[in-house]
């Protein structure tokens, strides 16, 4: 599922923070890529990179 151009980009240290921030109020990777514009693939493998716990799976 390719959601734009986006999902091949490097990722910013906004966007790490973003992503913290959705996975500590109980989001999905599903509902993450959504709003980061990533696939859930890349979402994943960022979480894997920053060393933070696995997120729930919808």
């Amino acid at each position: 599922m390719k959601l734009s151009q986006k999902s091949d980009a490097v990722w910013t240290s906004q966007q790490d923070e973003e992503l913290r921030r959705q996975l500590s109020v109980g989001r999905s990777v599903n509902e993450i890529a959504i709003r980061l514009k990533r696939s859930p693939l890349s979402v994943r493998t960022r979480v894997k990179k920053l060393g933070i716990s696995q997120p729930r799976v919808d």
